[in-house]
Parts: structure tokens; sequence; C-alpha cells
């Protein structure tokens, strides 16, 4: 099974979307994948994790946009 991490902050839109089109996706296409959502509680801690907007996605461990722009933190 793949498994997907959604890392965002609450409330975040843009997940909210893409989490429900990836829903969809794996259902129409009878995908073997888990999503997981993390929330991180501030800008802050996400500095420090190192990420770079949100959502960030990780397949299996791996983060998918490894292309960074500007510094660490969830804008």
């Amino acid at each position: 099974m793949r498994k997907i991490r959604l890392i965002t902050f609450k409330g975040c839109q843009s997940t909210i979307d893409f989490r429900n089109q990836l829903e969809d996706l794996i259902d129409k296409e009878n995908l073997n994948a888990e999503i997981e959502m993390v929330i991180v509680p501030s800008t802050g801690k996400a500095k420090e994790m190192g990420l770079f907007g949100s959502p960030t996605i990780m397949l299996d461990g791996v983060e998918y946009q490894q292309e960074r722009h500007g510094p660490p933190g969830f804008y």
C-alpha cells in the first residue's frame, strides 16, 4: 500500500481541495493508497521541520516537491 502524507496547517483550503481530488482519484482508479493528514500547529514549527509550503506532500516517506522557493515555513 502506498502511503501519502499531507503535511499542512489547520484550515488550509489548498490541502482540503487537494485531498478531496486525491481521494476521488484513488477511488476512481482503485489504487492501493492511504492518505494521512499531519497538522502542524504553527509556522515556527513548520520552519523547524524544514517544510516549504502547504501542503507538503510525501509519498512513501519521500517529499514529492523537492524544489525550494524562499525560506522554510508555511505561506
